[in-house]
């Protein structure tokens, strides 16, 4: 946190990149250098490579700091705020990841236990995708709250351009997964996998691209200083979702959990936006532009992609979809690169 408020985005990527590799090659080693490895061995050593994380991220977050510091201090007038803030961030960041396993554990009980691998591996794939997203409001989360501290009118700007840039970037990637579903489970697992679990992949890729967006307005909330709001949010959201995922998986199995699990991303996405609008100064009708209902266009425009059968035009397809996400991302780009040398302009001819 300290590391990201201060700016220094390549250190933290320098000591992220090496232990996420740890993350799947220690393992690795365990593996490879015992001839019977145990789990408590691999737990040891992805618990080696936390330690050794926290003291790098610890070091390089005291260098950068103010050179004035002498010493760590201790200030009870900061009790409050953190216990306020750090508490209600507490409460999304329990509720969240339990509604984002609760799934499985239900299925276990209202199925078998076995349905679980058809739900949970299709999911897991597609749920990678979060590290984008990551990334990207790691470096908004700074900039949206030293904008909003100052009063800032940019921030409306930074915000419509990192949900329009972030779902240019992500549509074709999910747009692949839902039309070549059941080829990619048949090379990764089987084709007996792929029948059961092509379906669920489908759904969770449009679920995940409407996921992704929800980042944006959550980290600006956040950035606000307003994690009660995004923490009501998730307590809203908590028994609804149980409700609805108890019922359709019970009658519908493993496709009800997923559709259960696509409805939690859409009303937390619209919770997301309707919440950060006041932040924006905005209503929540202003933030659907013409620029959005084209890209609802085309989004719907490419997942019907998923009932063509040839898998040459299902490929053309992609390429179509992709070609115009590129386009539109390159039109939004000149755009805004005329625009900042037009506001420079006019602040040298004021100057």
């Amino acid at each position: 946190g300290i590391l990201e408020a201060r700016h220094a985005f390549g250190v933290v990527n320098l000591i992220r990149l090496p232990m996420g590799l740890f993350t799947f090659l220690g393992p690795l080693a365990v593996v490879l250098s015992s001839p019977a490895p145990q789990l408590d061995s691999i737990a040891w050593v992805l618990v080696a490579g936390r330690v050794i994380s926290c003291i790098a991220h610890a070091y390089y977050a005291w260098q950068i700091l103010p050179r004035d510091r002498s010493a760590l201090s201790w200030h009870p007038g900061f009790l409050k705020t953190l216990f306020v803030s750090g508490g209600w961030m507490t409460v999304s960041n329990v509720i969240s990841p339990f509604m984002g396993y609760v799934d499985r554990f239900v299925i276990g009980a209202a199925v078998s236990a076995s349905a679980v691998a058809y739900y949970a591996t299709p999911q897991e794939l597609v749920t990678k995708l979060w590290v984008v997203p990551g990334a990207l409001t790691a470096v908004l989360f700074p900039a949206f709250a030293a904008q909003m501290a100052r009063a800032d009118d940019q921030t409306w700007g930074l915000f419509k351009k990192a949900v329009y840039w972030l779902f240019l970037a992500l549509l074709p990637v999910t747009v692949a997964l839902t039309l070549f579903a059941h080829e990619l489970l048949t090379i990764w697992i089987n084709p007996v996998f792929a029948d059961h679990g092509a379906i669920l992949l489908q759904i969770f890729a449009i679920g995940i691209l409407i996921n992704c967006i929800a980042h944006i307005p959550f980290t600006l909330i956040q950035s606000a200083g307003a994690a009660r709001l995004t923490a009501f949010a998730h307590i809203i959201q908590l028994p609804i979702y149980l409700i609805i995922l108890w019922w359709l998986t019970s009658t519908h199995g493993t496709l009800g959990a997923a559709i259960a699990w696509l409805i939690r991303m859409i009303l937390d996405n619209l919770l997301m936006f309707a919440m950060c609008s006041t932040y924006l100064k905005r209503s929540a009708k202003s933030l659907i532009n013409y620029k959005i209902s084209i890209l609802i266009l085309i989004t719907a425009l490419g997942f019907s992609g998923a009932l063509i059968p040839s898998t040459i035009v299902k490929i053309l397809w992609v390429i179509f979809i992709a070609g115009i996400s590129i386009s539109m991302l390159l039109i939004s780009w000149k755009a805004d690169r005329q625009f900042n040398g037009l506001m420079n302009l006019k602040s040298i001819s004021k100057t």
